[in-house]
């Protein structure tokens, strides 16, 4: 099931998720300073301000309650709110919890969604690409992986700017390419060329680097995997113009 971009939803599902990790957590007399119920406070606060301005007006937020942490604005509430369930998930792992942590960490894919439709610019991206993973390794069905190319590409166009379009190709495992890179398997997964498209261009623009090695090993999954020849015809023209080479079957 994908996730709703809905406060209430998030909300209560992360309730279901943290309920077994504080049970965990009060077992194991855990540390006070790693007590999950601390940052579960925070999120209630987190999510009580949000609800105040959850309507679909773009711009300027400000939460009251929040004036220690400096967060007035909505450019950095989803970085703050991400951060916090990072670190919950972080505390599930602790507990041995992993099933918990990824449903946590999936719940930042609809937070970020969220912020992206109100104007806001997403700057901790880790744990919104992490989830979104773990989301698209179980839909299986090319609408669900459609729609969940939607949500992606919403947190792809609320990114900093700053990270976007920075051109120094660094770790290898940096988020914003991460995230570009998933995208467009979750494209090619949706069996939509519009989609596949949209996503090997972006490759194209931010990661040219990567281009070649994508299209050459994507153009190895369409036999592996036995994909429709309307998505290897896609596949087979970006292959064809980076890998330098012709494809005679």
């Amino acid at each position: 099931m994908l996730p709703l971009v809905d406060i209430a939803y998030i909300v209560e599902e992360l309730r279901a998720q943290s309920k077994e990790v504080i049970e965990a957590f009060e077992d194991q007399e855990g540390d006070s300073n790693a007590d999950p119920r601390v940052l579960l406070q925070a999120l209630d606060d987190f999510f009580d301000g949000l609800r105040v301005h959850d309507d679909d007006a773009p711009g300027h937020v400000s939460i009251d309650g929040f004036t220690s942490t400096g967060i007035k604005d909505i450019r950095t509430l989803g970085n703050y709110g991400i951060n916090l369930l990072a670190r919950l998930a972080e505390t599930a792992v602790r507990l041995r919890l992993p099933q918990r942590a990824s449903g946590i960490e999936e719940l930042t894919l609809p937070l970020a969604c969220w912020i992206a439709r109100r104007g806001g610019e997403l700057g901790y991206l880790g744990p919104v690409v992490n989830g979104a993973a773990n989301l698209a390794n179980r839909l299986e069905r090319p609408s669900d992986l459609g729609q969940l190319y939607g949500l992606l590409t919403e947190v792809v166009d609320a990114v900093n700017p700053q990270i976007s379009q920075d051109a120094v190709p660094a770790d290898p495992s940096r988020p914003w390419r991460v995230l570009l890179l998933n995208r467009a398997i979750v494209a090619t997964r949706s069996h939509r060329p519009a989609l596949m498209e949209d996503a090997f261009e972006s490759i194209v623009e931010y990661l040219p680097d990567d281009a070649p090695t994508f299209f050459r090993e994507g153009m190895e999954q369409m036999d592996m995997l036995n994909y429709p020849p309307h998505v290897r015809a896609v596949m087979r023209r970006y292959y064809e113009q980076w890998c330098g080479q012709r494809v005679l079957h």
